[in-house]
């Protein structure tokens, strides 16, 4: 009986195995002052392990990073954060960014980024 679990087991994890497509994210964020400041410049930088955008984002006061969403919409990745409340401050947001397939335009909240990504 446990080798029928083994077998199962075992095909389950190659047929997993063999999608091709992902989205790994991690965000950073640091509050740096008030939303009068605020830049409207994206800067990326692009390597064979994905790419990096740093940008200021106005957000609720107190915004720890955790409450985001990027999700891929054909060739574009759509990154929405949560909408600022009464209090807001401003962000340096570093965001890293690592999919396949490749994509060719980044939604960063209201900032658009036409992306040639590094080959995978």
């Amino acid at each position: 009986m446990n080798m029928k679990y083994i077998i199962t087991l075992s095909i389950i994890a190659l047929l997993s195995s063999c999608s091709d497509s992902f989205i790994n994210h991690e965000l950073k964020v640091e509050r740096i002052g008030d939303c009068l400041q605020q830049l409207q410049q994206v800067k990326m930088v692009s390597n064979i392990n994905g790419e990096r955008y740093e940008f200021e984002y106005c957000l609720p006061d107190g915004y720890d990073g955790k409450d985001y969403k990027v999700e891929r919409k054909g060739d574009s990745l759509i990154v929405s954060f949560p909408q600022p409340s009464a209090k807001k401050a401003l962000y340096k947001l570093t965001l890293y960014i690592d999919a396949k397939p490749a994509y060719y335009e980044i939604l960063l909240g209201d900032k658009i980024v036409h992306v040639v990504a590094a080959e995978k």
